[in-house]
């Protein structure tokens, strides 16, 4: 993303209105740093895409999510009902983070957008419903939407050729991890979300620089890449010993003590994410490239990506000695 003026201060913005939406009690507060958020979010996805079509379903999506959830405010507060136990004020927030059964506007939204707001949609614009959700719903309220969106997703990715839309359904899949760790602690949720974001920008990043936007233009890549893509997508799905199984690890831990469904359910999810990668990578690994990398900065982002997805290793020896 070539940055300007205009792009720094809707960054700038942004990453305000995510600061705001954390650090307040109020829901007034929240909800007006949300839709700070979505009016800077705008204009970018206006100047990436230039796909009108694609900018008004977002708009249109996002607004009546953002009133669904005023109404039921209103509602709420005449009828002396709480609000964490409003299907309204979850429908509203379902919809705006993209988990089912209201997703079927994201796979579409992300296949249409260049990797830079890709990277976004996944990452940055999730932390204020993800936010706001634990704060207005009770947690048996979203048990079903949670299971649906951790179980039918991956199911789902598995017939995709495009990356993007895997990534759409890889990351409604892990959703319900950032809200059960937002639910348990806010350290565990910065731990998760800090996870996420580094391999999922990692893995994104690796596709835009050599330019695959479907499954069998992996056939033409390098081997390093291939290899790259293979340990980031299994650090993604949970898979023992790399450093994405270690927050679901401890995910499922805290989770045990109050839910025993929900560790199932996290189990399940990371086996069907592993296939769902797997049927990806699998048929490519096969296949030997005759391309060599060009140059030393592909190899040493590959390096980089390789060592960051196997730091759970080192990690499960530190939590083993203590």
């Amino acid at each position: 993303m070539k940055m300007n003026l205009s792009k720094t201060m809707f960054l700038t913005t942004i990453t305000m209105s995510v600061m705001m939406t954390m650090s307040s009690n109020s829901m007034m507060f929240s909800w007006m740093s949300m839709e700070l958020n979505l009016i800077s979010f705008l204009p970018l996805l206006k100047k990436s895409n230039k796909m009108n079509e694609q900018l008004m379903k977002y708009l249109i999506i996002q607004s009546t999510s953002s009133s669904m959830m005023m109404i039921s405010l209103i509602i709420n507060s005449i009828i002396n009902n709480p609000i964490n136990e409003s299907i309204l004020m979850m429908t509203g927030m379902l919809m705006k983070l993209g988990m089912m059964p209201f997703h079927l506007w994201l796979p579409g939204m992300m296949q249409m957008m260049s990797w830079n707001m890709c990277m976004m949609m996944t990452t940055v614009q999730k932390i204020i419903p993800t936010v706001m959700i634990v704060q207005l719903s009770s947690t048996k309220l979203m048990m079903i939407p949670m299971m649906l969106s951790m179980l039918v997703s991956p199911i789902s990715g598995m017939k995709q050729t495009s990356l993007k839309k895997m990534m759409a359904y890889s990351s409604i899949t892990n959703s319900p991890m950032m809200i059960l760790s937002m639910k348990i602690s806010k350290q565990q949720f910065m731990m998760m979300l800090t996870m996420y974001f580094m391999i999922n920008v990692m893995m994104m990043n690796t596709m835009k620089k050599n330019n695959i936007n479907f499954s069998n233009q992996l056939n033409t890549q390098t081997n390093m890449t291939k290899i790259s893509l293979m340990i980031s997508s299994l650090s993604m799905s949970g898979m023992p010993p790399m450093t994405g199984f270690m927050i679901k690890w401890m995910i499922m831990k805290s989770t045990i003590e109050f839910s025993m469904m929900m560790p199932i359910m996290i189990l399940m999810s990371s086996i069907l994410s592993t296939f769902m990668y797997l049927n990806m990578m699998l048929p490519t690994m096969t296949k030997s490239s005759k391309f060599k990398l060009k140059t030393k900065k592909k190899n040493m982002e590959s390096n980089l990506s390789l060592i960051i997805n196997t730091m759970g290793i080192p990690m499960l020896m530190i939590l083993k000695l203590n």
